[in-house]
């Protein structure tokens, strides 16, 4: 059977799913008290409305070369890393349509109805174009096109680029059996980490101000173990502050900041830069002198081994040579007996795939590092604030977890994880209140009238994801944090399925998804068993990194729960 047909297939099977899914759903129109200081577009009836054109869509005004930016700096969030209030202003002052122009991105608009939403994403699954990144792919064309071949990855190519990534990683990032062989190792780096989370209890009576770097840390030795296929020694309390793990989290971090300067932030690097010029991002600042000696030596030893003609910065270093390792002995151990029977690691999975190149899988290991670290941390350090928030809804999570774990195990298995439906929940809304990313992005390969307005092909279409306000149509009580809403049958959930669609949606929907919910439950799940948590410092808000992150630190109080 022909692989490309078989993995064609498979990427409509798993992406399309959601699709045809949401579209039993039976949507409804937008209502609720209107808070805006402009009214909202009726819903459009093309029989009687003659759709408006994009140029009438309210919204601040546009500028040359720097676009909606002036207007964005009236608001003073804009100042404080919160750029995602900016947006959630806008929508309260103009509506829940607003015209919009960023400097690297196609002028188009911000949306918030889930009715909007259907539209866009339905218009878009056959083509989904996601430009909503060119500064990183500036730095991976330009700037690193040694290393990245002008084939930037899933998250910043498109079309026909795109497509031949994505049905090679679909099927084996988003099989259910491969994403549950790595649950024993996942467990098992949560229970190390909650023993240091004990020594901080016992040490300092709450969590150290710096407890979101030990997140960090967590979660790059859970994506490692599946991305790399070994540990990396994130959890040793004797690590070294110049160890590869704790760069390659500066890394990511640094990474994060400057891709939110550059695609956010009227500075000269965003607005001329990015676009204009290859940005030094901070792999790139790394590579080129910023090891000093130790780093020429680096860059003669890899350019002799026929590596690379360069020496990669630590993230990119330790793919490689994990690489190198992984094909050395998956070749050792297909030339023995019986090897067909042999379960193959997700890393052995891709460089078997015969459409991915070498680079197609280092570039993919490295989206998972980078797309792996902060975005997990976040989401659990939210959701252990909410549960702190909101004791009610902690318990009902201890007294699940009690019930599914009753037999104590020494390992979590799939037999447990299916019964957390409590703990899925507590993720869920825990997404809905902190999305740790503020909505995403489809350019319009076709024209489509979103709330009465004509919105022409090309434009960039961004769906914002909202936290707990009155705008997120058919959500009862939004502003309450009720995890039991997305339970079956419950009567506070959506009465519109694309009211939440915290991973995305189609065959563009995060690829990592069953991986990072695999450990998000596993966290919660270990977390709870043992403690209860509390916060006493007041309201958490959120920073804007690219993603999101909370705005305090994380100084949780955790109470052992058993002897």
């Amino acid at each position: 059977m022909n692989l490309v047909g078989v993995a064609r297939r498979a990427a409509g099977s798993a992406g399309g799913a959601g699709l045809r899914q949401l579209a039993r759903a039976t949507p409804t129109s937008a209502s609720g008290r209107q808070t805006h200081a402009v009214a909202a577009a009726p819903p459009f009836d093309g029989e009687r409305v003659k759709p408006r054109p994009l140029s009438q869509v309210p919204g601040p005004p546009i500028f040359p070369l720097m676009g909606s930016i002036p207007a964005m700096m009236m608001y003073k969030e804009f100042y404080q890393h919160k750029i995602h209030q900016v947006f959630f202003r806008m929508i309260d002052q103009y509506g829940p349509i607003v015209q919009i122009k960023m400097p690297n991105w196609s002028r188009g608009v911000l949306v918030t109805r889930p009715e909007d939403k259907e539209i866009v994403l339905r218009a878009t699954k056959d083509n989904p174009l996601r430009n909503a990144l060119p500064s990183l792919k500036k730095v991976r064309d330009e700037a690193m096109e040694n290393f990245f071949d002008k084939q930037g990855g899933l998250l910043t190519e498109q079309g026909d680029k795109w497509w031949r990534v994505r049905r090679g990683v679909q099927t084996p990032m988003m099989r259910r059996k491969n994403v549950e062989a790595y649950l024993p190792e996942v467990d098992a780096i949560t229970l190390q980490f909650i023993e240091r989370m004990a020594f901080f209890q016992k040490e300092f009576g709450e969590m150290p101000e710096d407890f979101l770097q030990e997140m960090y840390k967590w979660a790059l030795e859970s994506v490692s173990v599946v991305a790399l296929s070994r540990r990396l020694g994130c959890l040793d309390p004797a690590l070294a502050p110049d160890s590869e793990p704790l760069k390659i989290i500066q890394i990511v971090g640094d990474l994060f900041r400057t891709l939110n300067d550059c695609e956010f932030t009227p500075s000269r690097s965003s607005l001329l830069g990015c676009t204009q010029t290859p940005h030094p991002s901070p792999w790139v600042a790394v590579e080129r002198g910023g090891e000093g000696a130790r780093g020429e030596a680096r860059r003669e030893e890899w350019r002799s081994s026929g590596a690379c003609s360069f020496a990669p910065p630590p993230s990119h270093r330790m793919a490689l040579t994990n690489i190198r390792a992984t094909e050395a002995s998956l070749k050792e151990a297909l030339e023995k007996p019986g090897a067909e029977e042999r379960e193959l690691t997700l890393m052995e999975q891709l460089l078997l795939r015969p459409e991915l190149s070498h680079k197609d899988v280092v570039t993919l290991i490295l989206d998972m590092i980078f797309a792996g670290i902060d975005t997990t941390s976040h989401t659990m350090a939210f959701a252990l604030y909410l549960l702190a928030k909101n004791p009610d809804a902690q318990r009902k999570l201890q007294q699940e977890v009690d019930q599914v774990l009753k037999d104590n195990p020494e390992t979590l298995t799939p037999a447990h994880i299916a019964k957390l439906s409590y703990t899925k929940a507590v993720v869920k809304e825990s997404l809905r209140f902190f999305p740790v990313a503020m909505g995403f992005m489809r350019e319009l390969s076709s024209d489509v009238v979103l709330s009465g307005y004509q919105i022409p092909k090309g434009s960039a279409v961004f769906m914002l994801k909202l936290r707990g306000r009155p705008e997120e149509h058919g959500l009862p009580s939004a502003r309450e944090f009720l995890p039991e809403r997305w339970l079956r049958g419950n009567d506070l959930a959506a009465s519109h399925a694309f009211a939440l669609l915290p991973f995305g949606a189609g065959t563009r929907m995060c690829v990592g998804r069953r991986l990072a919910e695999q450990e998000m439950y596993v966290f919660l799940a270990r977390v709870m068993q043992r403690y209860t948590v509390s916060y006493i410092y007041g309201e958490m808000d959120s920073t804007m990194q690219l993603i999101l992150k909370p705005s305090q630190p994380l100084r949780f109080r955790f109470t052992e729960r058993r002897a």
